[in-house]
């Protein structure tokens, strides 16, 4: 079993690598700051001077140099135009943008009503797997610039070099995933529509977190079967629903109170702490895959649980909860799990 156990949380880590990753700052710091006062440290140059944008008018391009999560140096030319997303994080800061991918992954946020909706279908396909994209249909989308995850993609650099740069993300906090924001609004001209997003997020967590009774316990768990994982204290989407909410799940304290990603659990343990409410994100490798919900049906103690006897399990959208990482995916995050656990506080947040 613990053999089993390793092999599926392998295949599922590297599916949401970095999906619910630890913030370097203490969770009650996440989002409080306002990130459009801290600049990118990485980037050199991500906004033309008034010599350069007169440059620009005669034809030429400004250039932006900076490093990516890997410490790789990565030039491009000023605007950047066309992106390739090999993440969700990318597509989730594009939309906010305003702007289109030059191509997407197939099965990601792109279809999803709150992103690109019926017009995904317009959108460059990159086939292959999420872990092996077809470098063919990148190179057929001509972009400036290909965003992939850390863990993941690092390894497409040299078969990429001849059709644009690899520029690695790999958000940690809610802070980091701002900041993900700002530089693509700095690379591609759209500095404004950047912080605009940032405001709507953070006015919105800031919202939650002072009027929430914060009275009421939440997980999130996640897996393909009854070998499942969860998302922590110190995880991306743990964090913040521990500053809006009751969060009893700390990271382990042997990775310094820390966690890259999830960590596997037992419905044993679960029931140590006995959750009001659980989010549920299936990963589906096959059409006919039962939810994971429906699964633990099986396990007498899945009976046992508050939540469960409650009717307060809820299986929430994989692509946006754990695939998403940007600022629109948590703000819907968040809209998502204040309706469900306090829904006269989302009622008074929209008016």
């Amino acid at each position: 079993m613990r053999k089993r156990l390793g092999i599926i949380f392998l295949i599922i880590a590297a599916l949401i690598s970095g999906c619910s990753s630890v913030p370097q700052d203490p969770p009650q710091e996440t989002g409080t700051e306002n990130a459009t006062d801290r600049a990118d440290p990485n980037v050199e140059k991500a906004t033309p001077s008034a010599e350069e944008a007169a440059s620009n008018e005669e034809g030429k391009n400004s250039e932006a140099t900076f490093k990516d999560v890997t410490g790789t140096e990565i030039s491009v030319d000023l605007p950047v135009e066309k992106v390739a997303c090999l993440t969700e994080i990318c597509v989730d800061a594009l939309v906010e943008l305003g702007l289109k991918p030059a191509a997407v992954t197939a099965g990601g946020l792109a279809p999803e009503p709150e992103f690109y909706g019926e017009e995904a279908a317009s959108l460059g396909q990159i086939g292959g797997s999420f872990f092996e994209p077809n470098l063919e249909d990148i190179s057929l989308a001509g972009p400036d610039l290909v965003i992939g995850l850390e863990g993941t993609h690092e390894g497409l650099r040299e078969g990429l070099a001849g059709i644009a740069p690899l520029y690695i993300v790999q958000p940690k906090s809610m802070l980091e995933s701002i900041e993900f924001l700002q530089h693509m609004g700095q690379l591609t001209g759209k500095v404004a529509e950047a912080e605009a997003a940032e405001k709507r997020l953070l006015d919105k967590f800031n919202y939650y977190k002072e009027h929430s009774p914060k009275d009421k316990t939440a997980l999130v768990m996640y897996g393909s079967d009854v070998n499942f994982g969860i998302d922590t204290a110190g995880s991306l989407v743990g964090s913040v629903l521990a500053e809006v909410t009751q969060y009893p799940w700390p990271a382990p304290e042997a990775d310094g109170g820390h966690q890259a990603g999830g960590m596997a659990y037992s419905l044993e343990k679960v029931l140590e702490n006995d959750p009001d409410y659980i989010f549920v994100e299936t990963f589906t490798f096959s059409p006919d895959a039962q939810p994971l919900s429906e699964q633990f049906k099986r396990n007498p103690l899945w009976s046992r649980l508050s939540a469960v006897k409650n009717g307060q399990v809820h299986e929430m959208r994989t692509s946006v909860w754990a695939s998403g990482r940007g600022t629109r995916s948590l703000g819907i995050i968040l809209d998502e799990a204040m309706s469900i656990m306090y829904p006269e506080l989302y009622k008074k947040a929209v008016e």
